[in-house]
């Protein structure tokens, strides 16, 4: 009971002294030699004053910070890059709008962008032997949305790629008599991921739309 007590005490009276400092940040100013003399335990330096554990602090939030910045620069310089080759592949495809040059145009982007090891553009036609391959994958990842980004089992992506590509990017284009498969592939485990934005891969879809031989966006 007396132990319960004593313990209700400490709280109140920490309680009462956070609320005070909360209050009155202006205190260690008045009282300087107090903000001295306060110690903090340290886990590789024992103990710390209470200046030099601030300053510890402020540094480590610079450091995400700077973390941060560093992020968003990569970021923006992929995203930069992405820009510049849809440009010249928006040329290609515009200038020689034919299903070889289209594949030829699509390589060429593949091979450009980091990390993507292949590249396939796959046109279904209803009444093709063909589609009967794809028809596992197109129910099973594209059956809700026309973009899937992840990794396949070894069943669907049997058609697509070899054993090497890890994780792909499907982008069906059209349907009906206009089906066409785009897949881009990589050996990285999880360079194409779920959650990844999927700004520009739509954009080359509904470009793919309105370029390729038999497709319109209608």
């Amino acid at each position: 009971m007396n132990d319960n007590l004593a313990q209700n005490k400490e709280a109140i009276a920490a309680s009462v002294v956070l609320d005070y400092l909360q209050d009155h940040p202006e205190f260690f100013q008045q009282y300087p030699q107090l903000l001295q003399q306060m110690r903090l335990p340290h886990q590789q330096r024992g103990s710390v004053s209470l200046v030099e554990r601030q300053l510890e602090m402020q540094r480590t939030k610079i450091a995400a910070l700077e973390d941060d910045i560093t992020r968003l620069m990569s970021v923006a310089r992929q995203n930069e890059h992405i820009f510049h080759a849809l440009n010249t592949l928006h040329l290609s495809l515009l200038q020689n709008p034919s299903l070889a040059d289209a594949e030829q145009a699509l390589q060429q982007f593949a091979k450009s962008m980091p990390q993507v090891h292949a590249c396939r553009l796959v046109c279904l036609q209803p009444d093709s032997s063909a589609i009967s391959q794809y028809q596992l994958l197109l129910s099973r990842r594209l059956s809700s949305d026309n973009v899937y980004l992840g990794r396949l089992n070894k069943e669907e992506q049997q058609p697509l790629f070899g054993e090497s590509i890890h994780s792909v990017a499907l982008l069906q284009i059209g349907s009906g008599p206009g089906l066409a498969l785009l897949a881009f592939g990589s050996e990285q485990d999880d360079h194409f991921q779920p959650a990844m934005d999927r700004l520009f891969i739509r954009h080359l879809a509904k470009l793919l739309l309105l370029v390729l031989p038999g497709h319109d966006d209608s």
